[in-house]
């Protein structure tokens, strides 16, 4: 009984990790994304000295992206990365 159990919350606490994995990976695409969209807004309002950066990290943010879609291979995994990735982006400024 007590290795059933063992093994029973050792389930539930990896399964959160990885849930928590999820969200962490999605914040830091869209850390990455925003950063890059706030420099295109402050190129098109004229300072052209941030294309570069915001070019740099929207690379970086495609890299890490496409990283998280190898690392996340079953459907839901999918799903739950862009429903999180959807939710930080909705916290973009």
């Amino acid at each position: 009984m007590t290795i059933i159990g063992a093994i029973a919350i050792a389930s539930i606490i990896l399964s959160s990790c990885g849930g928590g994995s999820i969200e962490s990976d999605a914040k830091k695409v869209a850390d990455l994304q925003c950063k890059a969209q706030q420099l295109v807004q402050k190129a098109a309002s004229g300072d052209m000295s941030v294309i570069e950066e915001s070019t740099k990290l929207a690379s970086e943010a495609a890299a890490l992206s496409e990283k998280m879609e190898g690392k996340y291979t079953s459907d839901s995994d999918k799903q739950k990365f862009a429903e999180a990735l959807l939710k930080e982006m909705g916290n973009c400024k």
